[in-house]
């Protein structure tokens, strides 16, 4: 019995959410204050190799979102 939409979301395509809500560029300089708030000491790593971090995650998270349910040709 199939309905016209699904009732839920994946539980991949939640967390690709809030990864990319979480890991958006602009959230950038307050995540930086917040690590090094929770660590007590600066970053090891540099501004722009951080931004460069925010983006691959948040694309990651894109990606997470985007890609369809994977089914396995014994599934129907």
């Amino acid at each position: 019995m199939s309905e016209a939409y699904p009732r839920i979301m994946l539980v991949r395509q939640r967390l690709g959410i809030m990864i990319m809500i979480f890991f958006l560029p602009i959230n950038g300089p307050l995540l930086r204050w917040s690590f090094e708030g929770l660590s007590g000491s600066p970053m090891p790593i540099g501004d722009f190799y951080f931004f460069i971090l925010c983006v691959l995650m948040f694309l990651l998270g894109g990606i997470m979102i985007f890609t369809p349910k994977l089914k396995f040709p014994n599934q129907e």
